[in-house]
Order: structure tokens, then C-alpha cells, then sequence
């Protein structure tokens, strides 16, 4: 069996003082710039939600396909 008291000794008196372990990190400075806006994010969320909205059509659509000449069976599904 393993002497657990000695373990826990050997790891309390090895074990660096918090003085070592921890350290103050300074506060990084506030900006004062003003964030810019150049419309990139907001292009980036059209083309996204157009993206999105065209995919789930076109993605129905291919369901549907699929399903009138039956070649995906609902009835396995639910």
C-alpha cells in the first residue's frame, strides 16, 4: 500500500511558495479610439443570411426532389 501521508508531505513541502506561483498582471490601458466601421461587418451578415436562406431552399428543394421520385422513404425516417 502506498504511504499516503508521506506523499502528501513530500507534495506540501516541494510545492513553490504562492509568492513564486502567482503574479500581478497590470491592467492594459483603456483606448480611446473610437471602434471603426467600414461595412465589412455587416456585408459579412448579409451574404451570410442570404447564404443561409438560399441553402435551406435549395436544400428543401432537393428533399422533395428526392422524395417525389422516391429514392428517400419518409416512412423509415419517422
Amino acid at each position: 500500500m502506498p504511504d499516503f501521508e508521506a506523499l502528501v508531505r513530500h507534495q506540501q513541502t516541494s510545492r513553490r511558495p504562492a509568492t513564486e506561483r502567482l503574479k500581478l498582471v497590470e491592467q492594459l490601458p483603456i483606448s480611446t479610439q473610437a471602434p471603426t466601421t467600414d461595412g465589412k461587418n455587416l456585408s459579412t451578415l448579409f451574404f451570410g443570411l442570404i447564404g443561409g436562406l438560399l441553402g435551406s431552399i435549395i436544400g428543401t428543394g432537393l428533399i422533395f426532389y428526392l422524395s417525389t421520385k422516391e429514392l428517400i422513404d419518409f416512412n423509415i425516417l419517422f
